[in-house]
């Protein structure tokens, strides 16, 4: 995969061999500052429209022939795989400040005609350490809590695929520590696929999870691959 950010003359190409994610399996992607790993995952996560794919597939859905699409087929037809198979982590939580943490973790399975209710969703809050918060506002909870709700609401509609961009990195070290275990142990127990951007790179070595390095070549271009 090959996809290219930034006006022409100044754009740098990020360059992905090859990646193949299975369902429970969390994989890192690691690089330093400014390398493209936040573009990576936007061009991963349908976002950005890759310049040249040899093969892209999510579950079923042929990505790499959707290329081919008018620009508006092929953003409605992404965007409903967004909706559906794929859950968000940003940096800063990104949680709605006037919906309540119910009310977040409901919002992308409301949006999708999916609903939350029922054990699954009873385990993740269980699990994330949220039961005691679910009628509390954002503003009320600490920042590591704010993560671990954006978290919950990234895997409450059960999809196939979860991407974090450095969800941690708002953290001091013993909170990352523990936001990062309790993603593996979800994205374990719930068989989600999940691609984390971070720059931890000591909980990956302690995860023991397959890693995705950057390499940044001298013509403003970054090259991705798995170790």
């Amino acid at each position: 995969m090959h996809v290219s950010r930034g006006r022409v003359g100044q754009a740098y190409r990020v360059e992905l061999s090859s990646l193949t994610l299975r369902a429970g399996e969390a994989v890192a992607v690691v690089g330093p500052s400014g390398c493209g790993k936040s573009t990576l995952l936007e061009a991963l996560g349908l976002i950005l429209k890759p310049e040249r794919v040899g093969q892209f597939q999510l579950l079923t859905a042929d990505l790499a022939s959707d290329l081919t699409l008018s620009a508006g087929r092929r953003e409605t037809r992404w965007a409903r795989l967004r909706q559906h198979q794929m859950g968000y982590v940003p940096q800063t939580g990104g949680l709605l400040p006037f919906l309540t943490v119910r009310q977040n973790i409901d919002l992308p399975a409301s949006m999708s005609g999916r609903t939350t209710e029922g054990v699954l969703l009873a385990r993740i809050v269980e699990r994330l350490k949220l039961t005691d918060l679910l009628d509390r506002l954002p503003r009320e909870l600490s920042i590591g809590e704010r993560q671990r709700v954006s978290f919950a609401r990234a895997v409450a509609h059960q999809p196939a695929l979860i991407l974090a961009d450095e969800p941690t990195a708002a953290l001091d070290p013993n909170l990352a520590h523990e936001l990062f275990a309790l993603i593996i142990e979800v994205v374990r127990e719930f068989n989600i696929a999940a691609l984390i951007v971070t720059h931890e790179w000591s909980l990956v070595a302690e995860s023991k999870l397959r890693k995705v390095v950057a390499v940044v070549q001298a013509d403003h271009r970054t090259v991705f691959h798995e170790q």
